[in-house]
């Protein structure tokens, strides 16, 4: 399992977390779920990936068929919090600093690592395959979703 993927390949579980990404950061009031919201999502996904040279443009053009505006940090944890190279001190010691908990994750060190054109070739050619694994995971945090509402809903919270 990679960034919460179902898969043992990087490219693919890569190319699930762009996908997820943006859907989660969607605008919920303007890209409602529908019966035909996934079918929407494989086509445009297909089509964002077709026209891509590489991840960055690939993004630039998904986010506004999806409806999201930006990508929130929340959608991008992948679990790479406190990797912090270490920090040479005055003495010349070595340290790790302390991670910090409210940092936040973003995504410049996965697109780093990862073959563009391998990625990309994944979300064109096997898009259905990557938007299960997307689907997978959004079932599978549905129930802490609903807790979490919950809560937000009973202190009067609105959850965008």
């Amino acid at each position: 399992m990679i960034y919460g993927f179902e898969t043992d390949n990087r490219d693919t579980a890569t190319a699930a977390l762009l996908v997820y990404a943006i859907y989660r950061s969607r605008d919920r009031r303007r890209f409602k779920v529908t019966p035909d919201m996934w079918g929407q999502i494989e086509r445009f996904t297909q089509g964002a990936a077709k026209r891509a040279t590489n991840l960055p443009r690939f993004m630039q053009a998904l986010k506004p068929r999806i409806a999201c505006d930006t990508i929130h940090p929340h959608a991008m944890e992948v679990g790479i919090k406190g990797r912090v190279a270490l920090v040479e001190m005055g003495d010349g010691s070595l340290m790790q600093p302390a991670a910090d908990p409210e940092a936040r994750e973003f995504l410049a060190g996965v697109l780093d690592r990862v073959d563009h054109k391998a990625v990309l070739d994944l979300l064109y050619r096997e898009t259905t395959w990557i938007i299960l694994l997307v689907r997978t995971r959004l079932e599978a945090e549905k129930p802490a979703e609903r807790r979490f509402e919950t809560v937000l809903d009973t202190i009067g919270v609105e959850v965008r």
